[in-house]
């Protein structure tokens, strides 16, 4: 499974973040991980941040493919020197449904809902922490109030708005759900 968004504007925790995640769902190939992890630790020597061993991690993202195990190996090296911990599995769960729903929010066009939003009709999200779980089983119903066209003689709501319609009701409705995500004190309690 792929990500939406561009690696490259991701920071090394949500890096770590899908990392995790993958382990339980995969959202991220391995080579594609790498090839973020290299090209954050090259934006991170370019904006000067001095370290040996994220030196080496940017000069792996010379080769179109870095190697895995030297990507890993001196990644581990980095987070022991820097005391960087792997966060938690439910941490890391939340943090990519953060994601995803970022991406909806800031969706430009129905067409580009419509195939985010199918995204969640396609797996049964049941993993801890149960918030997660809330959440993706709701925006799971809320693609069917959307776009469930069973019953013939009616139309689908989303075909009855404009464009600009659905993108506003679609902030509207995931707005408040990103914002939980996107506040650290609401993630402590929800990843308990």
């Amino acid at each position: 499974m792929k990500m939406e968004a561009p690696l490259g504007e991701l920071s090394l925790y949500e890096l770590l973040c899908l990392r995790v995640f993958s382990k339980t769902f995969e959202v991220i190939g391995l080579d594609e991980y790498c090839k973020a992890i290299t090209e954050w630790a090259e934006r991170k020597v370019i904006a000067g941040e001095e370290s040996d061993i994220l030196l080496i991690l940017a000069s792996l993202n010379l080769d179109p493919v870095p190697d895995r195990y030297e990507v890993e190996k001196y990644l581990l090296f980095y987070q022991k020197e820097q005391n960087i911990q792997d966060p938690t599995p439910n941490h890391s769960a939340l943090v990519w449904l953060r994601m995803k729903l970022l991406h909806l929010i800031t969706a430009s066009t129905t067409q580009d809902v419509e195939i985010k939003l199918t995204f969640f009709t396609h797996y049964f999200f049941d993993y801890q922490p149960r918030s997660f779980a809330i959440i993706t089983n709701t925006i799971s119903s809320f693609y069917w109030e959307l776009y469930d066209e069973a019953i013939p003689a009616f139309n689908c709501r989303a075909s009855q708005m404009s464009e600009n319609e659905l993108l506003d009701h679609i902030k509207e409705r995931m707005l408040p759900y990103y914002r939980i995500l996107d506040n650290p004190d609401w993630m402590w309690v929800l990843t308990r």
